[in-house]
């Protein structure tokens, strides 16, 4: 699971949270055959007041959850840590919600005796059931690792007990969701460690970018005491954040022998020294637009693409659609789907027009290839040629807005590490580079603009691109 979808769910999660203290409360009332709707201080003559008072509350149950830690990461912990927060944030929210009801109760006959029964029977529905939510959760997040499924590849630098230890840990637990990529250490140090874990020396400290470059690493896990590896430590970070890619801490500081031959235990937990982070609801919000978006886009447009994939077999041979292998959000690769603007063997022609690229950087860019066929360079002034990709950003693999999703020739390409920071995001069908002459502009200068992209995110940003795609596609702007 990325960073951005984890914070997406976290934010539903919330919202669902006070869907159930606000069903706990209600149930509660009914326990002492008190409707809570029918107190003097909710009544429906009073819309502001309810609103306030209402949403004083609302706002007390997600504050004691928050400060409770109950949305931190429990990956790597057990059920046990988990439902210990769960049940310090309902205390917190039963003990808010019993000075609320005695603030609307205050001139009724309420006893002590029914507003202590009516908070345990909020606290023991209210625990009830946001456990049953999470552990439904953790049930279906297991399934799906168990399977392969929304897994993040580690980079463990260290060899030591203490990395070892923790390679054991996810290997035995594949519910964590973690797959080692490998390992990264000038030598091998615990030479009792199982041989597949050796298998998995990558190389030295020295080889650590050629490494980042050359696999799609999620996080790496630094399992190095910092106080005696404090530079290294400091340059793993800087390769890491210039190319966006996350940097833990096993969580020790000093070079104790006890402390790194000690066995795991659930209380241990990964520290985080550098993550590229947004706002949660800015997220959620992106893949809101991109599911309605692209939805809308794919339904209207359908008789249109309909009528191109016609076209298209009508006037050259082959199929209508092509899929290439590109590179997407932390160097994953997917298969984006355009309509094909080319004749059927023009990745093999390849080496044939190459020396005639026209972009300075290691994209290939030729304005009259003879490779695209007449309907094709149609398709490709009008973007028209794009269209399929909407199905991408519908099942996730892009947004409606990022950087462009490049080939993988095109990566094997780059000269710069900061270029690569473009894969901490997930690609998509326009952003700057779109608007600001696509083609007519030099890489050096596309990439800056991916990077700003990423520094300035927003949703209005996004909105803003968007807009201003339209006027660009219309005029043609830099299409090649």
């Amino acid at each position: 699971m990325s960073r951005t979808t984890r914070r997406s769910l976290v934010e539903l999660g919330m919202c669902c949270d006070l869907a159930i203290c606000g069903m706990s409360l209600l149930l509660a009332s009914a326990v002492v055959f008190r409707p809570l709707w029918e107190s003097d201080s909710l009544q429906l003559h009073h819309p502001l007041k309810q609103f306030l008072v209402t949403g004083s509350l609302g706002l007390s149950w997600h504050l004691c959850f928050v400060a409770s830690a109950v949305y931190r990461s429990y990956r790597m912990l057990g059920y046990r840590s988990q439902l210990a927060a769960l049940a310090r944030g309902t205390t917190l929210a039963s003990i808010c919600t019993a000075v609320w009801l005695c603030v609307i109760q205050w001139n009724s006959t309420t006893t002590a005796k029914s507003l202590l029964i009516e908070t345990l029977a909020f606290w023991g529905c209210a625990f009830t059931c946001l456990s049953l939510s999470r552990v439904g959760a953790r049930l279906w997040t297991h399934f799906l690792r168990r399977r392969g499924r929304n897994l993040r590849n580690i980079l463990i630098v260290g060899s030591n007990h203490r990395a070892i230890a923790l390679a054991d840990r996810m290997v035995q637990n594949p519910s964590l969701g973690y797959r080692i990529a490998g390992f990264v250490d000038d030598s091998w140090y615990d030479h009792s460690a199982p041989e597949h874990y050796k298998q998995l020396h990558l190389g030295g400290s020295e080889d650590f970018l050629d490494i980042l470059r050359a696999h799609p690493i999620d996080e790496v896990i630094v399992a190095l005491p910092i106080a005696s590896f404090y530079q290294l430590t400091q340059q793993i970070i800087s390769w890491c954040l210039q190319q966006g890619i996350c940097v833990r801490s096993e969580g020790t500081l000093f070079d104790v022998n006890r402390l790194a031959q000690r066995k795991h235990n659930d209380s241990q937990q990964l520290i985080t020294l550098y993550e590229v982070t947004y706002s949660e609801w800015d997220v959620t919000c992106k893949r809101l637009v991109d599911l309605f978006v692209s939805a809308s886009i794919l339904i209207l447009t359908s008789p249109l693409m309909i009528a191109i994939a016609i076209i298209i077999r009508m006037t050259s041979d082959g199929p209508a659609l092509f899929s290439q292998e590109r590179l997407g959000g932390n160097k994953r690769s997917f298969k984006i789907l355009k309509f094909r603007t080319m004749v059927t063997n023009a990745e093999a022609m390849m080496t044939q027009v190459e020396h005639l690229n026209e972009s300075a950087g290691p994209t290939f860019k030729f304005r009259n290839d003879p490779r695209i066929t007449p309907i094709g360079a149609f398709l490709r002034k009008t973007s028209l040629d794009e269209l399929p990709q909407f199905l991408n950003v519908f099942r996730g693999e892009m947004s409606l807005v990022g950087p462009r999703p490049l080939p993988l020739r095109d990566y094997r390409g780059f000269s710069a590490d900061w270029h690569r920071r473009r894969f901490s995001v997930k690609p998509g069908i326009t952003c700057l580079w779109q608007i600001s002459g696509r083609s007519s502009i030099t890489f050096d200068r596309w990439m800056e603009l991916d990077m700003e992209y990423i520094d300035r995110w927003s949703v209005w940003l996004d909105f803003e691109i968007l807009f201003k795609t339209i006027p660009a596609v219309l005029r043609g702007s830099g299409a090649m």
